[in-house]
């Protein structure tokens, strides 16, 4: 099935290993890496259905639901890949809203579209 996540990080995962991972392997890039997936996906004339990975997973730096916009807003224990991470300010459901307008660009309610169609901003 295919599947979109919005970027990783293996770094809470292995970070004891030699050499650590870097903290953001996959950068989100402000949802243009999970966007371009949903392009890709929703241009493909036999593509259905898309799994979203995941909902929840902190720790791989692939949660999409409501989380930290930046190092205040973050457990002081640990480390944890903030929605500023790549230099972009998000509001912390922005991952949430990208999910709706894929949906949308999967059913056609609005165009195919290689940008995302909301800005950021709007939501702060």
């Amino acid at each position: 099935m295919p599947t979109m996540f919005p970027g990783f990080s293996w770094y809470n995962l292995k970070k004891h290993s030699i050499p650590a991972p870097s903290m953001n392997s996959i950068p989100r890039l402000g949802g243009k890496f999970m966007w371009a997936q949903a392009y890709q996906y929703a241009a493909a004339p036999n593509i259905t259905t898309v799994w979203m990975a995941q909902f929840d997973e902190v720790d791989e730096g692939t949660a999409i639901f409501k989380v930290g916009a930046n190092e205040d807003e973050v457990p002081a224990d640990g480390k944890w890949l903030t929605l500023d991470s790549d230099g972009i300010t998000l509001p912390r459901d922005w991952y949430l809203r990208l999910c709706g307008e894929a949906q949308k660009m999967m059913n056609g309610t609005i165009p195919l579209t290689e940008d995302i169609p909301l800005d950021p901003n709007d939501f702060l």
